[in-house]
């Protein structure tokens, strides 16, 4: 996406799309502010749309690709909770790398400074839920992959600032009822939530 457009007409363009997002003949792709917005053909042309989605500025496609993979090898047909445990493993890495990483909608300004173009990125909470919701869901009976996960909030809780906590909780709780609600035998469940980083290792 060029900021000419934008720059030439003393105007601010907001994506309305997010980078990643389906989007067909007719969708809005840019709300305007400015005293002259540019012609739609000219803000058209500046944008560079995909057919496919690719991980070089799309933050959540490397996690839903992780995901895929953990939730594909959880399924009856394929039953490799192994495989899951190792995409688990990178989504923990992952987040712990973006855990003190500033989220907000992304300013794109000219040269002179002034900011042309603002596109919005998912924030924390979808991060984590695209993370951890799916692969909860799929692997609650599971124990080689509710131990891994039960790990992976756990460490995060531990390194993550406080304003980043609350997300992270809800899961961990959410972890705590998909097992008791796969699991009858209580042992089976203290089991089963035992943080472990090779899930049953």
């Amino acid at each position: 996406m060029s900021t000419r457009p934008s720059r030439k007409h003393d105007a601010v363009l907001h994506l309305v799309p997010r980078i990643g997002d389906f989007i067909t003949p007719g969708t809005p792709i840019v709300r305007v502010a400015g005293a002259r917005p540019p012609r739609p053909r000219r803000i058209a042309l500046a944008f560079d749309v995909g057919v496919d989605r690719t991980m070089h500025q799309d933050l959540g496609f490397g996690f839903r690709q992780l995901v895929d993979i953990a939730i594909r090898a959880l399924s009856p047909a394929v039953n490799d909770p192994t495989t899951a445990v190792q995409s688990i493993d990178r989504i923990h890495q992952l987040l712990a790398m973006l855990v003190h990483e500033s989220f907000g909608d992304l300013c794109f300004r000219d040269r002179a400074g002034a900011v042309r173009l603002v596109e919005p990125v998912p924030d924390w909470r979808c991060v984590v839920d695209l993370a951890f919701t799916e692969i909860r869901l799929c692997g609650a009976g599971h124990p080689q992959v509710t131990r891994r996960l039960a790990a992976s909030l756990d460490d995060l809780l531990r390194i993550a600032p406080e304003h980043r906590r609350t997300r992270l909780i809800e899961q961990r709780v959410l972890l705590d009822r998909a097992v008791a609600e796969n699991l009858s035998d209580p042992r089976a469940r203290t089991f089963a939530l035992v943080p472990d980083r090779q899930g049953i290792g």
